[in-house]
């Protein structure tokens, strides 16, 4: 039997038409969603939703409850991609890979892939960097080593940094766009930043590298709009990552970030098929009550 999701969504009139209401939600059964032994891990190879509906439950119609068990509010794009699609996704959502590869979205701590230190080493850390590591213990219950702590903290930047501008920035075009990346020049010397926020009178600049805070004027090159503006002073006006602390995180990119989480995607939790018919039967009933 065929099961396609809006048959299960209410007819209402609109404009003197009836129309599948679709401004409809409801949340199928608890009983079902929180029983553990109902789902079974499953990692895509290379099959879209409806082929693994069709070879699982045996209707291709019902890939909505894959995208129900699995919270999946956009089956385009938060269904697990193979390398083509994946391909053609970062150039249409960041135009390039060098901008994808080097746009930062956020700092994470690098606790990943490091190296025990021994007990002395860790001694003579200063205080504000010991909160990143945690004692092993040998079997007489004494610190043998450190490792790194393993706990996932992320920031949203590592610096803000203000630059007040000369001349207006919102004034002549092209204008500075949302979290581009830009070049600072301070006599030939480079630092980089992404574009935070602009007013008449300063750039703010996010996920700075290099010398992008020095004595001195200089200017700002905006790498995808082509703005350019020259600044008289510049400010660091928030740190996130103190610089004795900088070593313990790590940059993660746009392609990162979205090769991470569509690694995420390839693993589903599937819904036994002797479930289906009843979860089919239940939104229709919850649909229309």
């Amino acid at each position: 039997m065929v099961e396609r999701y809006f048959e299960k969504f209410p007819i209402t009139n609109y404009s003197n038409n009836n129309v599948v209401d679709i401004t409809k939600r409801s949340t199928l059964l608890n009983n079902v969603y929180n029983n553990p032994y109902v789902f079974y891990p499953y990692e895509i190879i290379n099959e879209r939703a409806d082929q693994l509906s069709y070879r699982y439950y045996g209707d291709q119609f019902q890939s909505w409850i894959l995208y129900f068990s699995n919270r999946i509010m956009d089956p385009y794009y938060e269904w697990y991609l193979n390398d083509s699609e994946f391909n053609n996704f970062i150039i249409s959502k960041y135009e390039t890979f060098e901008l994808a590869n080097i746009k930062v979205k956020f700092f994470r701590n690098n606790w990943y892939n490091q190296e025990n230190i021994a007990k002395n080493y860790f001694d003579a850390l200063i205080p504000s960097v010991k909160k990143y590591w945690e004692p092993v213990y040998g079997y007489d219950n004494q610190i043998t080593s450190y490792k790194r702590s393993e706990k996932d903290w992320v920031v949203n930047t590592n610096e803000i940094v203000s630059y007040t501008t000369i001349t207006n920035p919102n004034v002549s075009e092209p204008f500075f766009t949302n979290d581009e990346i830009c070049y600072v020049n301070y006599n030939g010397s480079i630092g980089r930043g992404q574009v935070l926020s602009v007013s008449n009178t300063n750039v703010y600049l996010h996920n700075v590298f290099g010398n992008f805070i020095n004595t001195g004027s200089g200017y700002i090159t905006g790498a995808e709009s082509g703005a350019n503006v020259s600044f008289s002073v510049a400010n660091t006006i928030a740190v996130n990552i103190p610089a004795e602390e900088y070593v313990y995180w790590a940059p993660v990119t746009y392609y990162q970030y979205e090769i991470e989480k569509n690694e995420y995607n390839k693993t589903l939790n599937v819904i036994d098929k002797t479930y289906s018919q009843k979860i089919s039967d239940d939104l229709k009933t919850l649909m229309n009550e």
